[in-house]
């Protein structure tokens, strides 16, 4: 009951890092008809193409050896070295059909999972050698599965071979009188034609096969919200703590902007809601540069520091929030803005004259 619960728990999608972590455990989804399928695949390709020319070349070594003509010595000398003729004629003959199936059977792997390479499932599991854990598995829904795809797959393959032999079952009555060659031929064809219908059943049957196993092997990894907020703690940090750096990392950043707004030559203002600190030194800089911005709370302790510090504060609301919005901090202002930032610098610095001759 227990497990049951888990597995309802278990809601969520596998993240990419616990997918990753099955892979290398050599947890995949697998289907053991996929290679099944191509293998028939490649037999009846293989067959079609090279069936013939095959028949004709065994059936000629055959005639050959028993013929007698070559190691008629029946000695245990002579019988090993037949056999090893005869191997080595007929591989020779069949290496291709051999390479072939291999060649399958990578490609169902691939095909089903890429590649991978990994020692993790040849490690000792005491948990399979388990008499309890072996009974659980016999009367687990995976069993129940497996007997339902054996069914169908013999029900697949039994319909298959009828059809087959339906068809092919009045030809063969005609035949009684036929020579040899033509018969070998004819059943040659009627074999060709069992075996693409076998084969079409097991592409179908491989099909639905691995669109289970991948289903399955998806809600087998699925996590519990608590597993996922577990995995972006350890793999991100805790959000807490990101989010107290993060606040702190502001904190400083603005307690150095305000170290800023005392070198400001004037403060533009909303007048409540905006403030933009600029700076410009003729001679050192190309345009006027932002030191200071802010909005609200911001906004009110820039013009407070301007005000202990005697930096002008200047309302030009339209002005104000044009720079608040399109010029970053530490950047100069766009050529756009020259003209009117050039007014009211005009304006400061002709106050700042007057306040000077009057000293």
């Amino acid at each position: 009951m227990a497990g049951d619960a888990d597995n309802d728990a278990k809601t969520e999608a596998p993240t990419s890092k616990r997918l990753q972590e099955a892979r290398d455990k050599g947890q995949t989804a697998n289907s053991r008809e996929v290679p099944t399928a191509l293998i028939l695949l490649s037999a009846l390709t293989l067959f079609i193409f090279q069936g013939p020319g095959l028949w004709e070349a065994l059936r000629g070594k055959m005639a050959f050896f028993l013929s007698g003509q070559i190691h008629d010595d029946l000695t245990e000398a002579g019988v090993i070295a037949l056999l090893r003729d005869v191997l080595t004629l007929v591989l020779g003959d069949m290496g291709p059909f051999f390479a072939v199936f291999i060649v399958a059977g990578i490609a169902a792997s691939i095909i089903q999972h890429g590649w991978m390479f990994t020692l993790q499932p040849l490690a000792p599991n005491f948990s399979k050698v388990n008499p309890f854990s072996g009974l659980k598995r016999l009367f687990s829904m995976q069993s129940v599965v497996e007997l339902f795809k054996s069914i169908m797959k013999m029900s697949l393959v039994s319909i298959a071979v009828y059809l087959g032999i339906k068809d092919s079952s009045l030809q063969v009555l005609t035949l009684t009188n036929s020579d040899v060659p033509t018969v070998l031929a004819v059943l040659m064809n009627d074999s060709l034609a069992i075996l693409w219908r076998v084969t079409l059943a097991f592409l179908i049957l491989a099909f639905i096969d691995f669109s289970y196993q991948k289903f399955n092997y998806i809600k087998g990894l699925r996590m519990t919200k608590q597993e996922i907020k577990d995995e972006l703690r350890q793999t991100e940090g805790d959000p807490m703590l990101k989010g107290r750096i993060r606040q702190v990392q502001r904190e400083m950043a603005q307690r150095r902007m305000m170290q800023e707004v005392p070198k400001a030559d004037v403060v533009i203002t909303n007048p409540t809601h905006y403030a933009v600190a600029l700076r410009y030194t003729p001679g050192e800089m190309l345009a006027p540069k932002v030191v200071a911005k802010g909005v609200d709370a911001v906004a009110s302790r820039i013009r407070t520091i301007a005000g202990e510090n005697k930096v002008p504060l200047v309302e030009n609301p339209p002005l104000a929030r044009t720079l608040f919005k399109d010029v970053d901090l530490d950047q100069t202002i766009p050529p756009d803005l020259f003209k009117a930032v050039a007014q009211v610098l005009a304006y400061v610095f002709s106050l700042r004259g007057k306040r000077n001759r009057v000293g």
